[in-house]
């Protein structure tokens, strides 16, 4: 499956560097320094599924430059990233820029691949790329939902994917909740027999 395209923006070259890392598994990354390098990338190529912009940067802000995006691409889904938890500046993202997410900085790497997910989600609905899996979830499994359906699949217990996982039986057994609710199943076997017909996890 191909990977989407994700327009990262930040006048700070290591978050720059620090967030394409975070994400490159996720989708193919193309970095900005700053928001008129972000707008001379756009106008040579629109096939950006989301827009990651930092708020903070010199001639043109992060909100500004969402709002002319939200023009120029409106399928383009936009999140911003701020070092600052500025409740003024995220509803001026919010009304101007119609920004899907609002990140604080620093933002840790399962935050912003969530938010990213999120975005992906919402930009394929938007274009009528859903796919069979897609359709078939009340809501997207998080990437923690995914690894404990996975291991399920192959027959692991709570006490074992807590243990792969490295996280609490109770987490565990939060995630499995949150898989039925997704999957709209109510038991383990249910889960894995649904996962498979849709593709979720291997055959």
């Amino acid at each position: 499956m191909r990977k989407e395209r994700v327009l990262l923006v930040d006048d700070d070259g290591i978050a720059l560097l620090v967030h394409s890392k975070m994400l490159e598994q996720h989708a193919e990354i193309v970095t900005a320094a700053n928001a008129n390098e972000a707008l001379e990338i756009i106008k040579k190529d629109k096939a950006f599924a989301v827009i990651i912009s930092d708020q903070y940067m010199p001639d043109m802000n992060g909100a500004e430059l969402l709002q002319i995006v939200g023009v120029m691409v409106p399928n383009m889904v936009r999140i911003m990233i701020t070092g600052f938890a500025d409740l003024d500046v995220a509803m001026q993202a919010v009304n101007l820029g119609n920004v899907f997410r609002f990140l604080v900085k620093p933002c840790c790497q399962e935050d912003l691949v969530l938010a990213l997910a999120a975005g992906l989600e919402k930009y394929r609905q938007s274009t009528g790329e859903t796919s069979q899996e897609e359709t078939a979830l009340t809501e997207p499994l998080t990437e923690r939902e995914r690894e404990v359906l996975r291991l399920l699949g192959i027959g692991f217990t709570s006490g074992e994917i807590a243990l792969a996982m490295g996280i609490t039986i109770g987490t565990v057994k939060t995630h499995v909740h949150h898989i039925f609710g997704k999957l709209a199943v109510n038991n383990r076997i249910k889960a894995v027999a649904k996962a498979k017909s849709i593709g979720l996890i291997s055959r």
